[in-house]
């Protein structure tokens, strides 16, 4: 193992849903990024309710590829994909890419990230941070934040995008994440935060290799129902654990 790392072994997590387009260089490109590190990992691929060519196509791509899986949810779920990819992880970190959006500096500093931290996100709020994407894209990501300090006090200042999160923490806290779709890495780390754990965040750089495939429109209001949802459930154990 490099002496710059903390960790002997790694995952990666990357949901797919209709990628034809992108998905055998992007996978490919993953792929190598994780093979460049010297340490033995695991790349899981999670199809979600794709009806295009993603699925064969991801196939031929791993095929003889020892590290490489894939599975397949019959739903169209972000958040179900990425649970799905956390819970069958195996390795001491696990890393959260998109297909269209990955990093090789931010998996080296998720491989080396002191073991005082839990978890370690890439963050697009950040004073270093330089964020490419469309300008609604940016005041949705800072009213999201907004909305997420007010109902639950977090001090972190983004939870989309890439992150990574030891092993141990993931078993410790996915069963009780009841959020899917946009919110089940918000809820994950959130949680995390609650139990007294330490989150890093890392500057992030973004450069759209396309524009985004979800319509913002349709996300807000969805969004906002589950962050109420959210907000009921963490109330009520919270409720639970005072009466014990």
């Amino acid at each position: 193992m490099s002496a710059k790392f903390t960790v002997k072994n790694f995952s990666v997590v990357v949901p797919i849903h209709n990628e034809e387009e992108i998905i055998l260089d992007s996978a490919a490109q993953i792929y190598d990024i994780c093979k460049r590190q010297g340490l033995d990992f695991q790349l899981i691929f999670v199809e979600n309710g794709s009806v295009d060519e993603t699925l064969p196509l991801v196939k031929k791509f791993i095929f003889k590829k020892k590290e490489c899986q894939v599975h397949t949810l019959d739903l169209a779920n972000y958040g179900n994909a990425l649970k799905k990819g956390f819970s069958i992880s195996t390795n001491e970190i696990v890393v959260s890419f998109d297909i269209d959006y990955f990093s090789e500096d931010f998996l080296k500093e998720a491989l080396k990230l002191k073991n005082s931290f839990s978890a370690i996100t890439a963050s697009k709020r950040l004073v270093k941070s330089d964020d490419g994407r469309r300008l609604i894209r940016r005041i949705a990501t800072f009213t999201f934040v907004k909305i997420l300090k007010v109902l639950f006090g977090t001090g972190l200042s983004d939870t989309h995008g890439m992150k990574a999160v030891r092993h141990k923490s993931i078993v410790a806290q996915i069963q009780n994440v009841v959020s899917t779709e946009d919110l089940f890495d918000t809820e994950l780390l959130i949680r995390i935060e609650r139990s007294g754990e330490k989150i890093l965040e890392v500057p992030a750089i973004i450069n759209e290799i396309r524009p985004s495939v979800s319509v913002i429109y349709k996300r807000i209001p969805r969004t906002i129902k589950s962050l109420i949802k959210l907000k009921v459930q963490l109330s009520k154990e919270s409720l639970n654990t005072k009466s014990l």
